[in-house]
């Protein structure tokens, strides 16, 4: 295998030739430079991808066990569906290659259809919109049920580029391309592809010569792009994010033509990727409908829930996911545990995921430590409302509410963590638990408050006096009330007719022009204090090591 030295992102080998067994296939150098089809075994090898996980990693401390769970962002457990596409992909790209050998009378008539359309100022779905015999479908589904994903680890296993050096070419067994999100597809789809080629391609600089120079239309720009795609043999165009078409303000039935009709032209498999959305984008004509299920690939609805006894989906994807607890009192996966994570993910492969992460950060600030049906639920209603109408839709099969949710997905991990840890800011310093008592409590106070700039004399004097008081919870509570005494007493309001007294004036260093400023300004002391300089952060202070 010979790397691509100019750009160490990019799979690049060598050509290596593997006799083939199937007639359609022999001879043809584009298919025997593929790798060997995967056998079922091979494919569940090559998809899974769950993180490491060992028990005695639940003994580590909090905040190693909580970016543990965040290596769930990438949980992959192969499903029959994902075998199913798999499969589809393989045989799309080379059945998609069999009409197609490189340097023959087929690959050169190609390129002269592409500059005779070009030179008679046509367009392709003038000519070429209607069904051919080469295979394309489409991949529709809900969000969150990880059809992107799905596709990038499946394309994977082909390289990107394959150099043929006795054949001076450079073959591209696949290209995915998102459609762009104002829906301006044809000249930006174009530049994408044109980019994406440069990427792959040793020292090609096709963006730069066919989109930068001059003014090219869309549909010299579409031309280019096509001989790009034609001239590296590209195996199959992946269209993901296809429902984005729907943006257009222009003719949408005339932008798909023109996209299957320029597929239609190279030979080349398309496979459209998107949510329930694009199905308005594939349906507008038959022969699009046609194109669209021409595999047969079944859209791609939520994992259905079987039982313990009779597991469907859910229970195949639930039981390895299941056993990834990094919580100290792990739970066993039962029946109504199942049930309760189905009911509110829906069997949406996203949420679920993040709704069993969420519920192990929950678990593991508040030192509950285990998963209960009743985590589940607070967690969903607390940290998933957005997703609320959503769900709600699917339980209730109410087809036209979902089409208001289409694009809606849950926050990313990164995000889900930060709010997780900010609802339990208390958890994780050790004020929250020291109550008015304990040992620990005025030394607390008085630590925090010389921090802040206070005296000492003072700040053991006023933590004494809220020590006695006991009107406080913990140390949080407690400097907050200092805070508050040391504020000081309001002014009577001035009589009719009489001048307001002047604005006191404090030096720099005094607090109270933190107290004076946060009653002007209608904000908090502590916020005050900190704007100024005044006070470090209370989480720097008292966060637990």
């Amino acid at each position: 295998m010979q790397l691509n030295q100019q750009n160490p992102f990019t799979q690049n080998i060598e050509a290596k030739y593997t006799e083939q067994r199937i007639p359609r296939y022999k001879g043809n150098q584009l298919i025997e430079a593929l790798p060997p089809a995967l056998d079922d075994d091979q494919l569940l090898e090559a998809l899974w991808h769950i993180p490491h996980f060992a028990p005695e990693q639940r003994e580590w401390p909090t905040h190693d066990r909580m970016q543990m769970v965040m290596e769930l962002s990438e949980f992959m457990v192969p499903l029959p569906r994902h075998i199913e596409l798999a499969r589809h992909v393989d045989m799309l790209i080379r059945q998609g290659y069999v009409h197609r050998p490189p340097q023959s009378p087929e690959h050169v008539r190609v390129f002269q259809e592409i500059y005779g359309l070009q030179q008679a100022g046509k367009t392709f779905g003038q000519k070429y919109s209607t069904i051919s015999s080469q295979y394309s479908t489409a991949l529709i589904g809900y969000s969150g049920m990880g059809k992107t994903t799905i596709f990038k680890r499946i394309l994977s296993l082909y390289p990107q580029v394959i150099f043929h050096p006795k054949l001076h070419l450079w073959q591209i067994p696949y290209l995915h391309i998102e459609i762009p999100s104002d829906g301006h597809s044809l000249s930006a789809l174009a530049k994408s592809i044109l980019l994406a080629v440069d990427r792959l391609i040793p020292g090609a600089n096709y963006h730069d010569r066919y989109a930068m120079r001059g003014k090219p239309g869309v549909w010299e720009m579409m031309f280019n792009a096509c001989r790009v795609l034609h001239a590296h043999s590209c195996g199959v165009l992946v269209c993901d994010e296809i429902q984005h078409l729907s943006n257009t303000p222009t003719n949408k039935q005339s932008l798909m033509s023109h996209l299957v009709g320029a597929s239609n032209l190279l030979g080349l498999p398309l496979i459209f990727v998107g949510t329930n959305k694009a199905r308005k984008i594939l349906g507008m004509e038959l022969s699009q409908a046609r194109r669209s299920s021409g595999f047969g690939m079944q859209p791609w609805t939520q994992l259905q829930k079987g039982s313990i006894d009779e597991p469907d989906e859910w229970e195949d994807f639930l039981n390895v996911l299941w056993r990834h607890q990094w919580t100290r009192n792990p739970v066993g996966l039962d029946e109504h545990l199942s049930a309760t994570l189905h009911y509110y993910s829906q069997g949406i492969i996203d949420i679920a995921i993040k709704l069993f992460a969420s519920c192990q950060w929950r678990a593991m600030l508040d030192g509950s430590e285990t998963i209960t049906p009743e985590l589940i639920d607070a967690v969903w209603r607390s940290s998933f409302s957005l997703l609320h109408p959503m769900t709600e839709a699917l339980r209730n099969n109410d087809h036209r509410a979902l089409q208001d949710f289409e694009d809606i997905a849950p926050l990313n991990f990164e995000t889900m963590l930060q709010n997780a840890r900010h609802q339990y800011y208390g958890k994780r310093v050790k004020g929250a638990s020291v109550a008015p008592g304990d040992e620990a409590f005025t030394p607390a106070i008085v630590s925090a408050l010389n921090s802040m700039g206070v005296e000492p004399e003072q700040s053991y004097a006023l933590a004494e006096t809220i020590e006695a008081e006991k009107t406080v919870s913990n140390v949080l509570e407690g400097v907050s009330s200092a805070i508050k005494k040391m504020q000081p007493p309001r002014r009577t309001k001035a009589s009719k007719g009489k001048d307001k007294e002047p604005a006191a004036v404090y030096d720099l260093d005094d607090y109270r022009r933190a107290i004076q400023a946060a009653k002007q300004q209608g904000t908090k002391i502590i916020e005050q204090m900190l704007s100024m300089g005044m006070a470090p952060n209370l989480e720097e202070i008292l966060l637990v090591d």
